[in-house]
């Protein structure tokens, strides 16, 4: 159980961030308002502060992990709602730029469903709680403080003045938060934020699914990689009868967002059954894109005079490119965090030890999608970025045709495993014997 600390904890933002951490809070104070920017609709479906639900939202296994434990039997609940249950090996069908991944059984299965979906459940089951409440409809304006501590903020609701106190306020606004400016306001500054521009966009679209279509697999997937392959595509099956489709480009390649395009686009990957989806399935949404993608870091951590009262976590903090998934995962790892650092410390009074926490649980998902988009990039890289991404690019070659590097690929990008596992030797003697002689597995056919 945490200790109780104070009385009043209030939420900037109810969304995935948002509500996790709400519910982590409602252990520790005895009352946790989330104040949220948009009219959350009685239908709980799409809403303008979540522009990025228009497109598939992956959560990885360690994520569910993490949800799991905040929410007992949360899977079953998504199940219920329409989530798909995938086998990571054998219900996805992945196409590196060497040829298709095998499809043996890997044992980690995660929860393929819509952010709508699971932001819906989820909110459900948090304002539930007897001691959380949601105002939604405001905009925040700035944080009220005194000496140096944080005590509320301000704002507007319905054109009328908003203001509320408390004893902890939690910035979980996303990647829109105007927190770097209302710290500037208080005399606080914050080091320029890390930018890295992948310069990749993402177009995409629900389909209703078509039983005619005699697919073997749950998901599918073909990625792009620098500096050759340009363009890419997935399908995952979401809430049941739905197909998501969303096709990737890279290196100034963009799918079209009309009919024609977006099916003309398809027809150049070497996974036919997206087009042959587009072609066939009736559409059950507008085609939407997302371009320009990249990721941000704003170094909290290394704020000396980070004021008392206040924390940040999720999209606020570091947003990743969305393209790779990261994002629900390492917000939920966030609020993880949290909820452990509240059984020793008030965090109202000692807010780097968590702030410090978040950055080190950002370094590796950082590293992972940053090494990635630069791979894209015309400048001159270090020299550990270029060892990096010529190692995965000799990692993606074996990729075909043998399953125990895959499996602990996979494991890795579902952040269950630490990266090292990736050099440790029966993954690195593979990988350099491809180096070393040239030749390549036996690629199984999909």
């Amino acid at each position: 159980m945490c200790a109780m600390y104070s009385d009043r904890a209030l939420v900037i933002g109810a969304g995935f961030a948002g509500l996790l951490a709400a519910r982590v809070l409602s252990e520790s104070y005895g009352d946790v308002v989330l104040v949220e920017r948009d009219q959350i609709p009685a239908d709980a479906g799409h809403r303008s502060g979540t522009p990025q639900a228009h497109h598939p939202h992956a959560l990885l296994a360690r994520g569910a992990e993490v949800l799991e434990a905040l929410f007992p039997s949360l899977g079953a609940e998504l199940r219920a709602a329409g989530a798909v249950q995938a086998d990571l090996g054998s219900d996805f069908a992945s196409r590196v730029p060497a040829g298709w991944a095998p499809r043996d059984p890997i044992g980690l299965t995660v929860p393929s469903t819509t952010r709508v979906t699971i932001e819906r459940i989820i909110r459900r089951r948090v304002l539930k709680l007897a001691n959380v409440s949601l105002v939604d409809g405001v905009t925040v304006d700035g944080l009220l403080h005194d000496r140096g501590t944080v005590t509320g903020v301000h704002g507007r609701r319905s054109g009328e003045p908003f203001t509320d106190y408390a004893d902890l306020v939690v910035d979980a606004s996303g990647r829109t938060s105007k927190l770097v400016s209302w710290l500037a306001e208080l005399g606080v500054h914050c080091p320029a934020p890390m930018i890295v521009n992948g310069h990749l966009a993402y177009t995409s679209r629900l389909y209703h699914v078509n039983d005619d279509l005699p697919l073997d697999w749950k998901t599918t997937c073909e990625i792009t990689h620098a500096p050759t392959t340009k363009r890419g595509g997935a399908v995952s099956t979401v809430d049941g009868q739905l197909w998501f489709v969303t096709l990737f480009g890279a290196g100034g390649d963009v799918a079209p967002t009309d009919d024609d395009g977006f099916l003309a686009y398809a027809t150049t990957l070497e996974c036919q059954d997206i087009a042959e989806i587009i072609k066939t399935a009736t559409p059950a949404s507008p085609i939407h894109r997302a371009a320009n993608l990249r990721s941000r870091w704003n170094r909290f951590h290394k704020v000396p005079n980070w004021p008392r009262g206040l924390l940040a976590l999720g999209d606020s903090v570091v947003s990743l490119n969305p393209v790779h998934g990261h994002g629900m995962t390492l917000a939920a790892l966030n609020c993880a965090e949290l909820r452990h650092l509240l059984q020793d410390h008030d965090l109202a009074k000692e807010p780097l030890v968590f702030q410090h926490a978040v950055a080190k649980a950002a370094q590796i998902p950082w590293m992972s999608a940053t090494t990635t988009d630069l791979g894209w990039s015309q400048k001159k890289l270090p020299l550990t970025t270029r060892f990096l991404q010529w190692y995965a690019r000799r990692l993606f070659e074996v990729i075909p045709g043998n399953p125990q590097v895959y499996r602990a690929f996979i494991r890795v990008s579902q952040m269950v495993d630490h990266p090292a596992t990736l050099v440790r030797p029966a993954v690195l003697w593979r990988v350099l014997w491809r180096v070393l002689t040239g030749s390549r597995p036996q690629a199984r056919q999909r």
